[in-house]
């Protein structure tokens, strides 16, 4: 073991693709790479300057170790057999926590053989909670309650080594990224204290410009729960009360059958819709200079990174009442219980022009909270109580 002043800690994530988690893990190395000797397990091929500069973190590879861990055979995405993978990681990761002060998980419960830090992203880790919350759990056929489905989710749990253990180890931390979050997992799990930390969202630098004074961005992973056809839904109406809305629709459509639906659903609007898929830093930010709204449907969305970085840009973004979006958003005339009332707030905000910049005042100085080095203070925070000691 590490001195008490240098601390060994293990911080996970199953695999890096691009969204909050994988945010969350690069600005937790970020923050405690300099304090403690810090160690990264993941499955997924690891491309630190590319990571670097999507996430806006300086992370070091001569001060941080990396741990790959095993694949299932064939797996070469996070999203392939996604819970037998996670399951396979974690199983790895049982055999490394003994060696360090501390374990963090970046995203969603793992059982290192010891205490630790589980940051909570979402609800897919349990199979109750996910059919409980989530309005298109049982959307896709694979999702959908069956003999399959439990021999699915039976095998994972085999193969994570958990035998009907619960998703939290009575003395782990258990930490919320947002208050929604929080609430949820009191009402699902014999919690009593979970502590916020708001995942690490980025200012895009963007500054005052010529916007587009109907133009929405959306950014999303094109998944079913994040309910892309309902924001199309939405500026339908918009668009049939007389306003010439446009929307660009951020996020890589793949060829599953959610994505198919979509890539149909958008075609029938090409007129008005556009694709640009996954968007580099850069361009993101040239984008979020020239529109006006944003526009988002998840209703179980823990927190909303892509919400948080819209209104850091100036965007003003509608969000459902569900969700921790309303977090970030904090505005009721923004915040919507459903597609009637979603397009009569957007057409409520756009019959008043004069109210926009204070609205877009408001919303960057919430998302202030969001800023990375809120995140990174709070994160050494956290592993200071965690451990009993100053790192």
């Amino acid at each position: 073991m590490a001195t008490p002043l240098q601390p060994e800690i293990l911080i996970a994530h199953p695999w890096m693709a691009r969204g909050g988690s994988e945010a969350t893990a690069m600005w937790a190395l970020h923050a405690l790479q300099d304090r403690s000797r810090v160690t990264f397990a993941t499955a997924s091929p690891v491309d630190w300057e590319d990571l670097n500069a999507t996430y806006g973190t300086r992370v070091d590879p001569a001060k941080v170790a990396l741990l790959s861990a095993p694949r299932l055979p064939g797996v070469n995405s996070g999203t392939v057999v996604a819970f037998w993978q996670r399951a396979w990681f974690e199983r790895f990761c049982r055999t490394q926590g003994a060696k360090f002060d501390a374990c963090i998980s970046a995203y969603n419960p793992i059982r290192f053989g010891q205490r630790a830090i589980q940051l909570i992203g979402d609800f897919s880790f349990d199979e109750k909670c996910r059919l409980a919350l989530y309005p298109t759990a049982t959307g896709q056929v694979h999702h959908r309650p069956s003999i399959v489905r439990q021999a699915y989710l039976s095998i994972g749990e085999h193969l994570a080594g958990r035998h009907d253990e619960p998703a939290f180890a009575p003395d782990d931390l258990v930490v919320a990224n947002s208050l929604w979050t929080a609430a949820r997992l009191r009402e699902h799990f014999p919690l009593d204290r979970v502590p916020v930390l708001y995942p690490p969202s980025s200012p895009l630098g963007v500054e005052n410009s010529t916007r587009e004074p109907l133009g929405f961005v959306a950014m999303n992973r094109i998944t079913p729960e994040k309910e892309i056809e309902t924001l199309l839904t939405i500026l339908d109406r918009v668009r049939a009360a007389g306003r010439p809305v446009t929307l660009d629709l951020l996020g890589k459509i793949g060829d599953d059958c959610y994505s198919r639906r979509i890539r149909r659903l958008v075609r029938e609007r090409q007129e008005w819709v556009r694709t640009p898929g996954f968007l580099g830093p850069r361009e993101k930010t040239a984008l979020f200079a020239a529109r006006s709204f944003g526009i988002h449907a998840c209703r179980v969305e823990a927190f909303g990174i892509a919400v948080a970085e819209m209104a850091a840009a100036g965007l003003i973004p509608f969000v459902p009442a569900e969700g921790g979006s309303r977090e970030i958003a904090g505005d009721e005339s923004l915040i919507y219980r459903d597609p009637d009332d979603a397009a009569a707030k957007i057409l409520a905000v756009l019959d008043q022009p004069e109210s926009h910049a204070s609205l877009r005042r408001s919303l960057r100085e919430n998302a202030a909270r969001f800023a990375p080095e809120h995140f990174s203070m709070r994160m050494v925070e956290i592993v200071q109580d965690f451990l009993g000691l100053p790192i």
